[in-house]
């Protein structure tokens, strides 16, 4: 593609030789003559010195050295997915239409331009719904509901009854839906407590390899529109995820937790069982909490507490060994007068 359409695609300015021809994108250290990279943190406006690629998408507010030609954009990040988009489409996805190996079940429901990989079973009374993809050895339980334009990674498994929106991405080997960790300890026996609701996954989320969203008791699990979610989270039953949350990977959230609006979650945070988030509230990694935590506070530590508490107390733990040898000290003075 000539620099000119691309930057045309990209609504940006160019500056340079719009006739030079462009075959793939690269990173900034690694570009090659006939690449196309780009400069998403202004600290690394060195590298753009020696870069090879022939040609170099920046922000307006921007200025380098490079004998590349440039594109200058509103947005790096906007122009970044572009790029992706034209360049590295995505690779193993199946092609629109139902693999002859696939089961689908006669009552299930395929919308025009969706895709059913190799080996996916569709039981009754599901539905998928149109340009959504749905991956080699996926299953879909009974009346499983899935919105327009969704990825469903390979070997997902969603259980019969959750509903999952529009633009929806689930990566390979998640699991939505199964039964929530409940028993009940009859005559010296723990026995299962059956879970009927379901999960409600909304618009746009994305949800990681290898994590797991147990369907609620009674009623929903829901998932708010926008929130992304790492792999290897765990989710229980009956827990309410508000939108534009950030869970990152290892985190536990156990049952009947609630968690607000635009809560950031960071790496093995655990949440107990019917605690409450409020929105912006934020866990630092490895922090773990059995209380509620306020609209818009920061905690860290387990247990967790306010983040300015916590890193004093991060602080005396630093200066442990010192206190303990003037406690010797003053003990020995002590002991002699």
């Amino acid at each position: 593609m000539k620099l000119s359409e691309l930057a045309a695609r990209l609504q940006g300015t160019i500056k340079g030789d719009g006739d030079r021809e462009i075959k793939s994108l690269a990173a900034l250290t690694d570009a090659r003559a006939d690449d196309i990279t780009f400069l998403s943190d202004p600290r690394f406006a060195s590298q753009a010195v020696t870069t090879h690629a022939a040609a170099l998408v920046l922000s307006r507010q921007v200025e380098v050295k490079t004998s590349a030609n440039l594109i200058y954009v509103d947005d790096i990040d906007n122009a970044l997915d572009i790029l992706l988009d034209i360049f590295a489409p995505e690779p193993d996805l199946p092609k629109p239409g139902i693999h002859h190996t696939a089961q689908v079940s006669p009552t299930a429901s395929v919308a025009d331009g969706a895709a059913i990989g190799a080996g996916v079973v569709i039981l009754d009374n599901a539905s998928v719904g149109p340009n959504t993809v749905v991956s080699p050895g996926c299953f879909l339980g009974r009346g499983v509901k899935i919105g327009a334009d969704c990825m469903v990674g390979p070997n997902v498994v969603i259980y019969w009854g959750c509903e999952i929106g529009n633009n929806v991405n689930v990566f390979a080997n998640a699991t939505i839906g199964a039964d929530g960790f409940g028993y009940r300890l009859i005559n010296g026996k723990h026995s299962k407590i059956r879970h009927i609701g379901i999960v409600v996954i909304e618009d746009e989320v994305d949800i990681g390899a290898n994590t797991c969203i147990d369907r609620a008791k009674f009623g929903q699990t829901r998932i708010g529109c926008g929130t992304k979610i790492d792999n290897l989270v765990q989710i229980a039953h009956n827990v309410r995820i508000g939108p534009n949350c950030i869970i990152v990977s290892q985190t536990a959230i156990a049952g009947s937790a609630e968690i607000g609006s635009y809560v950031v979650l960071a790496g093995r945070a655990g949440i107990g069982d019917h605690v409450k988030l409020g929105d912006q509230a934020m866990m630092g990694a490895g922090a773990e909490t059995t209380r509620d935590v306020p609209a818009g506070q920061k905690v860290a530590g387990a247990p967790a507490r306010p983040l300015r508490e916590h890193l004093r107390k991060v602080a005396y733990w630093e200066k442990l060994p010192e206190m303990a040898a003037d406690i010797k000290k003053l003990k020995d003075r002590i002991d002699k007068i």
